[in-house]
């Protein structure tokens, strides 16, 4: 270890270089500390998770004019229901949000039959989620020069279905 002028150790000299640290330790003589590979462990067991799943078709509606919370609350009915019985549902409920919903489920099952040869009277609604897509913002002129702001919100729907075992 060297000192300064003033007797006191100093770890590692100064080098007078700009360059990446790894540089500078190496100019330095420092020895990089050997960490444990914590990591490892963690890429098999998600592989062998992965591979366990039972496959599911997935479906989605991007950039459908609505509220994602009043999705939501059509998504929160069929969640769980077999793909037969969620359609149904979504016929007779009184929601304007049904009729993308209901467009999203046939192509999910539609999928799942043309791509992954399930039978559609097996399919159960496994996962499904509305997240918030951008906002359209527009103007609407009011009285004394005012004007208010329009938020159109659209909603990205997500139905995942899979056959029952």
């Amino acid at each position: 270890m060297a000192t300064s002028t003033a007797g006191l150790p100093v770890s590692v000299p100064r080098v007078a270089h700009f360059g990446s640290c790894s540089v500078i330790r190496r100019q330095a003589g420092v020895v990089p500390v050997e960490r444990p590979a914590t990591r490892t462990l963690a890429a098999p067991v998600c592989v062998a998770a992965a591979a366990t799943e039972a496959p599911e078709a997935v479906a989605y509606l991007r950039f459908a004019r609505g509220s994602a919370l009043k999705v939501r609350r059509v998504l929160d009915q069929i969640r769980g229901r077999s793909y037969e019985e969620a359609l149904m549902i979504l016929e007779y409920m009184p929601y304007k949000a049904c009729e993308p919903v209901i467009q999203t489920l046939l192509s999910a099952a539609a999928n799942a039959k043309n791509n992954l040869g399930m039978k559609k009277k097996d399919l159960f609604v496994s996962e499904c989620f509305a997240d918030e897509g951008p906002v359209m913002k527009r103007y609407r002129p009011r009285a004394q020069g005012r004007a208010n702001r329009i938020l159109k919100p659209t909603v990205h729907i997500t139905i995942k279905v899979a056959e029952r075992s």
